[in-house]
């Protein structure tokens, strides 16, 4: 999951300057059009693992992880109030794929899709089934930049204002949980003990 981000994620970096460069740089086109080229082939990778995670992998890599389902209204609502109150009010609880982004991961997977479908095919092919490819691929450019630019924003937000090392998860694979006590049912048969309470010393004679 981590090889695979980080390929998509580099290889967009390097494509959006690139093409950038090709539309408004002319004099350096040609370095720009072999770099965009190379990078094309790192995002293609790194899609290729991807989906096949998706639909072959099991937890949080699988697109079932990215599908909201009715128990994830309420996280979605939380997260949308942490973002609004920059970071003051609490976010809730969530593991591998934030609840408000997951859908949206599984969206700019198929706009990447179309992206490099796009970028190969038109070319050789400028439009297919009445659509113009060039047209196409510039359409959705914005977009990408647009939702890569809220990715690290929100991220680093997570972070700063979180306890769960949401960056460090997909730096080195690990993530902080902070435990909670349990709400015990009141039951005269049973007897809960605090770890607070097994922690302090016993009052010797």
């Amino acid at each position: 999951m981590r090889l695979a981000h980080w390929l998509i994620a580099l290889s967009v970096i390097a494509l959006m300057a690139t093409g950038w460069l090709l539309k408004l740089a002319p004099g350096v086109a040609d370095s720009a059009s072999e770099y965009h080229d190379l990078a094309s082939i790192g995002l293609t990778l790194g899609l290729m693992l991807r989906l096949w995670l998706l639909f072959f992998g099991t937890g949080p890599a699988h697109w079932k992880a990215l599908v909201p389902v009715r128990a994830d209204l309420h996280k979605i609502g939380m997260t949308l109030r942490f973002y609004a109150t920059m970071g003051k009010s609490p976010q809730p609880k969530w593991y591998a794929h934030n609840p408000l982004w997951a859908p949206v991961y599984l969206l700019v997977l198929v706009i990447l899709v179309l992206q490099t479908l796009t970028g190969l095919l038109m070319e050789a092919w400028p439009v297919v089934g009445g659509f113009y490819l060039p047209s196409v691929h510039d359409f959705w450019a914005p977009v990408i930049l647009a939702f890569s630019c809220l990715h690290v924003i929100t991220v680093v937000l997570h972070d700063a204002k979180g306890t769960t090392s949401d960056v460090s998860a997909m730096i080195n694979g690990h993530r902080i949980f902070i435990p909670e006590d349990a709400d015990l049912p009141h039951t005269p048969n049973v007897q809960a003990v605090s770890l607070d309470q097994i922690r302090k010393p016993r009052n010797t004679p």
